[in-house]
């Protein structure tokens, strides 16, 4: 039986954990890989990346180390939608390995026209501008603001995070790729039909926006939905039996 590979890359302040419910439902056929990017999940020791150029890096290098060759897709879910269009990119300048077939592009504005989270660096923004830019978003649990340790290992994370966004909206917002994209977002985020529109300025092949139920963090409460519209876009049965699959992650 062929599968298809996919690559899953996770939101700013965020871990390859948030794609449990997804990964699960989605069918056997699908060979899922959550990412995880340094300093959370199981390589919370390490340092954090502060670039957008830095964290495609470590994508690259997992993607390689998971063995995958030919077409594979990449969904990409707010930070990870922007960290997904370099990955793409960044496979179509090496001839004959990897490719990204489509791009599913979630939680996030297309970045052509989209402006920078601060004014300045992220990097030197105090912990409560930085808690209070995510929770724009949703996410922040009243445990980890409530806790001291919790909430300055958030900021720090969140901190790296924004950094590596603010990179990439400053350095390369104007990367085109050669995927498709998907462009998917609940109907009660943040984000203008406009500002979603724009993913179509990002990629030379066709794009198409799908919408959900939810708010920034739909893909957890609509996990089968959003397997059903991963799979059909692959061109694959998304009626089969529920697997119960363990997340693979790299």
């Amino acid at each position: 039986m062929s599968t298809f590979p996919v690559v899953l890359l996770h939101h700013s302040g965020g871990s390859a954990q948030v794609f449990d419910p997804l990964v699960r439902a989605l069918p056997e056929q699908v060979d899922a890989h959550a990412l995880e990017l340094p300093g959370r999940g199981r390589r919370w020791r390490e340092k954090p990346a502060v670039s957008a150029l830095e964290a495609v890096e470590h994508l690259a290098g997992q993607v390689t180390e998971a063995g995958i060759t030919g077409e594979f897709s990449i969904f990409g879910h707010s930070m990870g939608a922007y960290l997904g269009l370099l990955l793409a990119s960044h496979f179509e300048s090496i001839s004959g390995g990897a490719y990204c077939g489509t791009l599913f592009a979630s939680a996030n504005a297309g970045p052509l026209g989209a402006s920078p989270l601060f004014g300045g660096d992220p990097r030197e923004a105090g912990d409560q501008e930085v808690l209070d830019t995510a929770a724009r978003f949703g996410g922040l649990s009243p445990q980890i603001l409530e806790h001291e340790q919790l909430r300055e290992r958030t900021a720090e994370l969140l901190r790296a995070d924004f950094s590596v966004c603010d990179s990439f909206v400053r350095m390369h917002r104007n990367t085109v790729t050669e995927s498709r994209i998907v462009v998917c977002h609940g109907t009660d985020d943040v984000f203008t039909a406009e500002q979603l529109d724009r993913w179509r300025l990002s990629t030379t092949a066709s794009s198409e926006i799908v919408s959900f139920a939810g708010d920034h963090f739909y893909l957890t409460d609509h996990a089968a939905e959003v397997a059903g519209a991963v799979s059909t876009h692959l061109g694959i049965d998304p009626s089969g039996p529920d697997r119960n699959r363990a997340v693979a992650e790299v």
